[in-house]
C-alpha cells in the first residue's frame, strides 16, 4: 500500500476523486480464478493415457471461494474465457482502488484534525 503523496486536505480530496474516477464499471467485475485443465479420459486405450501432451482439452473453469471455505468451479465455454479474464482484471483494479481510497480517507481524517493520530497509549 502506498502512502498518500500529500498531507494537504484539498490535495488528498483531489487524489481520492481521481481514484474514484478510475474505478472499473461494476458490470465487468468477476471475483475468482481462471483455471485451465487438460484431462485424461476414462478409456484406457485412448491416446491421452500414452502421452500427456495428447490429453483432452483445454477445458477452462472459473473457481470461486465462498464463505466457510467452500469453493465452486464453473465450466466456461471457449468464447467466455476472454470476458472472464477481463472481469478478473477489473476485480483486481477495483480492489487496488478501494485500498488506495481507504488509505486516502484515513489521511483525510488525520489531516482534518491537524495531523494528530489517535491511538492506544496516547493521552489527549
Amino acid at each position: 500500500m502506498t502512502r498518500p503523496k500529500t498531507r494537504n486536505l484539498a490535495g488528498l480530496h483531489r487524489q481520492r476523486n481521481r481514484e474514484i474516477a478510475r474505478i472499473p464499471g461494476w458490470v465487468d467485475v468477476i471475483r475468482g480464478s481462471l483455471v485451465r485443465y487438460l484431462l485424461t479420459c476414462g478409456k484406457t486405450g485412448c491416446r491421452c493415457h500414452r502421452d500427456p501432451r495428447l490429453r483432452h482439452g483445454p477445458y477452462w473453469y472459473i473457481t470461486v471461494s465462498y464463505e466457510g471455505g467452500k469453493q465452486m468451479r464453473y465450466l466456461l465455454a471457449a468464447g467466455e474465457v476472454a470476458d472472464v479474464r477481463k472481469g478478473i482484471s477489473a476485480y483486481r483494479k477495483l480492489w487496488r482502488a478501494l485500498c488506495r481510497i481507504s488509505e486516502l480517507n484515513i489521511a483525510i481524517l488525520k489531516a482534518g484534525r491537524g495531523g494528530e493520530a489517535k491511538g492506544h497509549g496516547r493521552r489527549p
